[in-house]
This record gives C-alpha cells, structure tokens and sequence, in this order.
C-alpha cells in the first residue's frame, strides 16, 4: 500500500487489508505493508486522524512507523497498490522500464464501485476526520475486492 507521507491512507490500507486477509484465511499467504513515495516522515507514527478512524470503524490501529518505499521494496513485492495517480506516476518512475510495471496499480481497481475519474482515494491529511472517515470507507471497498479475488486465486 502506498501514498505520500506514508501517514494517513496506506497505513489505514494496510490495517484493513491485514485484518481482512486474516479474517480469510489467509495470513500465512499473503503479507501487507505500507510505504510513502516521499520520506519526510519516515520513522513517524501515522497521523492520529487516521489511527481514530481506524478505531471507529472497529479496525486495529497504532504501531505504525513510516517509511519511504525503495527499489528493493518494489522488487519484494508482488502487487504494490496506490492511493493515487500522482503516487502512480511516482512508484512506475522508482521501479524503471525495467521494472514489472503491471504489478504497480491503484488501489481503487479493486473497488467494484471504482469508475475512471473516480478511481483514488483522496488525500485526508489537511482536512477534518470526515475526510478521514471517507478516504478509510473508499479504502474498506478496495480492500474487500482485492482480498476477495486474493481468496478466490489462493483456493
């Protein structure tokens, strides 16, 4: 899971996807992480905005620390999912043409309710916990579409 700081929408991704693999069955399959396309808040926690709408909507929350996605990073990985077109543009640049470029996507693609021009998950970070709320249900959306075929390939 990815966005820019690596403090609001794919720390939230990343829990909601955790708890939703594990709630398949599929812990042992499949792993999540989060990463920002820029580092300026590497090492922070995620914005407490975002841990107390994880908490209202019943998801776990805290422990995160951030970090800033790496080239070794995209090649550990099988899927890498964006918040946005900018982060997608940013990720498909850090992996090079040489890089699996069909792996990197944007999280919405999961989101049968997705349509082009309605496909990311806006950026919270200078709003209210509304913006929050709202970038967390579009990311709860996603993340049962993409867990649902994860389940659907893993059987």
């Amino acid at each position: 899971m990815v966005c820019l700081g690596n403090i609001c929408r794919s720390p939230m991704a990343a829990a909601v996807a955790s708890a939703m693999v594990e709630q398949a069955g599929l812990a042992g399959r499949v792993v999540v992480e989060s990463f920002g396309t820029a580092g300026y808040h590497a090492g922070e926690r995620a914005d407490p905005r975002a841990d107390a709408a994880l908490r209202r909507r019943g998801w776990p929350s805290g422990g995160h620390r951030a970090r800033r996605l790496r080239p070794a990073d995209l090649a550990a990985s099988d899927l890498v999912l964006c918040a946005d077109r900018a982060n997608l543009a940013d990720v498909r640049r850090l992996a090079g043409a040489d890089g699996d470029q069909a792996k990197i996507v944007l999280l919405r693609s999961y989101d049968p309710d997705s349509v082009p021009g309605d496909d990311e998950i806006p950026d919270p970070w200078g709003g209210d916990d509304a913006g929050f709320d709202r970038a967390l249900a579009l990311i709860e959306q996603a993340c049962r579409g993409l867990v649902g075929q994860l389940a659907g390939s893993t059987r």
